[in-house]
C-alpha cells in the first residue's frame, strides 16, 4: 500500500467511535471473593488495581468489602467498613476525577463512602436489607446499582441448591417494578436507578441463559441496565473451567448483553472488554459506510 492509500485508509477509520458502554472495574477488599486475582488486601495493592483499571478504560470503579459469593463467611459491620472505607479514601485521593461505587447493603458503610466521595452504591439486595439506605442514597444525590438477589442476604451465607421460579424473567421484572415504584414513592430520582438482574445471584446456570436470552425485555422497566457476565458460573455450564479460564464466556455475554441494551458491564478485568467494545464498534462502523 502506497502512503496516500495508507493516509486516506488510516483519515478514513473511525480511531474513536462513540459508544455509551460504561465498564464498572471491580477491586474486592474480601479474601472470599469467587475470583481471587480480583482481591485486593491492603491498599497499595487497591491502588495498583484502579490504576490498570483507569488506563484500560475503566469508567467506574467499584469498592467491596463483603462477598457475594454463595459460600461467603459473615463479617461484621465494623469488618466490612475496615475493608472498604480506607480504600475508597485512598483512591478518592488519587483519582477524584473517577466515579466510585461502593459495593455494599449497609447504609452506614454506604453513608461513609459516598462522604469520603464515592458517588454510587451497587447494593445486592436492591435496598430490601437495609431500610436507611434509601435516604442514604437520596441524602448525597447517589446513583444506584440495584440487584436481584433470590434467597437469604450474603452477609448469612446463601447458598441455595433448589431456586426455583415459575419464569424467571418476568419474576424478576416484577421485582423491579415493585422496587422502582417503592423507590420513587419514597423521592429517589429514577434516572439515579440502574438494575441489574444478578446473574448467578440464586439462580441457576439455566435461569441466566433464560435471562441473558430475554434482557432486552427489561428495557420496558425506563431505567438502565448493568450486566454482570464476569467469570461467573454460567459459563461452566456449558464449559467445565474453573473461574479463571472462564473470560471467553464472560465476553460472549457481556457483549450480548450490550446488544440487548445494557449500558454499565461491571468487570473483574478491564481491557478485555474495552478491546471487544473497540473492535465491536470498528466492524460496525465499517458497515454502516459500505
Amino acid at each position: 500500500m502506497s502512503v496516500p492509500d495508507l493516509q486516506r485508509y488510516y483519515s478514513d477509520w473511525p480511531i474513536l467511535f462513540a459508544h455509551d458502554i460504561k465498564l464498572v472495574g471491580v477491586i474486592n477488599t474480601s479474601p472470599d471473593s469467587y475470583f481471587g486475582t480480583s482481591y485486593a488486601p491492603d491498599v497499595e495493592t487497591a491502588l495498583a488495581t484502579a490504576r490498570k483499571h483507569i488506563q484500560e478504560g475503566a469508567h467506574y470503579i467499584e469498592v467491596g468489602g463483603l462477598s457475594g459469593g454463595s459460600s461467603a463467611r459473615r463479617v461484621s459491620e465494623q469488618e466490612e467498613m475496615d475493608r472498604s472505607l480506607p480504600v475508597v479514601e485512598a483512591l478518592m485521593a488519587e483519582f477524584p476525577q473517577v466515579t466510585l461505587t461502593i459495593d455494599t447493603f449497609r447504609s452506614a458503610i454506604a453513608d461513609a463512602a459516598l462522604t469520603a466521595g464515592a458517588q454510587a452504591i451497587n447494593d445486592v439486595t436492591a435496598m430490601t436489607f437495609d431500610p436507611a439506605m434509601v435516604e442514604v442514597a437520596k441524602r448525597h444525590d447517589a446513583q444506584v446499582f440495584l440487584m436481584h438477589l433470590e434467597g437469604p442476604g450474603g452477609h448469612a451465607g446463601r447458598k441455595l441448591n433448589r431456586p426455583f421460579f415459575n419464569d424467571v424473567v418476568e419474576e424478576i421484572k416484577q421485582f423491579f417494578v415493585e422496587r422502582l415504584d417503592d423507590l420513587t414513592a419514597q423521592g429517589m430520582d429514577k434516572n439515579n436507578i440502574v438494575i441489574d438482574v444478578g446473574l448467578g445471584a440464586g439462580k441457576r446456570p439455566a435461569h441466566d441463559y433464560q435471562l441473558l436470552a430475554r434482557l432486552s425485555e427489561f428495557s420496558e422497566l425506563g431505567v438502565e441496565q448493568m450486566s454482570a457476565c464476569s467469570r461467573k458460573q454460567f459459563v461452566e455450564a456449558v464449559s467445565a473451567v474453573p473461574p479463571s479460564e472462564r473470560l471467553g464466556g464472560s465476553i460472549v455475554g457481556s457483549l450480548w448483553s450490550v446488544l440487548a441494551g445494557c449500558r454499565y458491564l461491571r468487570v473483574h478485568e478491564v481491557r478485555p472488554y474495552a478491546q471487544m467494545l473497540d473492535v465491536w464498534n470498528g466492524i460496525m462502523s465499517r458497515s454502516v459506510q459500505n
